[in-house]
């Protein structure tokens, strides 16, 4: 499905839902990240969108002011620096300026046997991924509830919280802990105003296949959303209350089926799959 031809999330929701909202994207420089903010812009969000490339979230903060007639910030922030996301969180949580949606987008995944690829490297993915998501889940819930306005927190984590791969050993175990640790404090928070909701997307067009040194085959693509479609799932997911949410029907049946086999058995085939979707390459992030 072209991106042309997707039903816009305004379709789902009418026009402007969400003003008087105001929403935390990280990683919103690209990607899928950058499509939520797209996205939650149209319902009429306000945004603070936070990356490390300022100068890309700048020029989105004011085409989206622009267009839609909403407040949008650029913070640059590097939430793979340990308590960088305390130090978030306390930035733009105000009383003045109640943050009442959290996309945790930001992650890393290098695409490599585990002993090949240093250990710092997969020191860091845990501080992106696991350590920074938990760290502004925690201070943002606790504002979100102090302030009493009803609330949504949207975890990105990936088909991997469901279905590990050789390559992708550490990528896979932050995933699976994003959509657990989603689920349960989901349940906690259940009589709050906060909702809880964690995203498992499949292989999606972005850069994250560069990053983490991954080229694809001619075979890999007929499995691969837009990130515009894979936003537009998630957030109309998180408004709906929907504590998971896997866009497309490949992607349901790659998160079903391993139930259904021994774990060993399902990593096996998993890495039989992606050798025959993508080349290890030398990654870039």
């Amino acid at each position: 499905m072209s991106e042309s031809s997707q039903m816009p999330v305004t379709a789902t929701f009418g026009n402007r839902p969400l003003s008087g909202h105001r929403a935390l994207v990280t990683g919103a420089s690209s990607g899928i990240g950058e499509q939520y903010a797209r996205q939650l812009a149209a319902l009429g969000c306000d945004l603070v969108l936070a990356a490390r490339r300022i100068d890309r979230l700048e020029t989105l903060s004011q085409e989206l002011q622009k267009t839609h007639g909403i407040r949008a910030k650029a913070v640059q922030s590097d939430l793979g620096t340990p308590g960088e996301g305390a130090r978030l969180a306390r930035a733009i949580c105000t009383k003045e300026e109640p943050l009442t949606i959290l996309v945790n987008n930001a992650g890393i995944g290098p695409y490599a046997p585990f002993l090949e690829t240093h250990i710092d490297k997969h020191l860091s993915t845990i501080q992106l991924n696991i350590t920074a998501l938990t760290e502004l889940t925690h201070h943002v819930a606790h504002h979100m509830i102090g302030h009493g306005r009803k609330s949504y927190i949207s975890n990105v984590a990936s088909i991997a919280a469901y279905q590990a791969s050789p390559n992708f050993a550490v990528y896979g175990g932050s995933k699976h802990y994003v959509r657990i640790f989603s689920e349960v404090i989901r349940n906690e928070l259940q009589a709050s105003n906060v909702t809880v909701s964690c995203l498992c997307p499949g292989g999606t067009f972005t850069e994250f296949l560069e990053k983490a040194g991954q080229e694809l085959r001619p075979s890999g693509r007929a499995a691969m959303m837009s990130a515009t479609e894979v936003a537009r799932q998630g957030i109309q997911g998180m408004l709906r209350g929907r504590a998971v949410v896997v866009p497309g029907l490949i992607n349901k049946l790659a998160c079903f089926l391993p139930r259904l086999m021994p774990t060993s058995l399902g990593i096996t085939l998993a890495g039989i799959t992606m050798r025959q979707s993508v080349n290890q390459v030398k990654a870039t992030g």
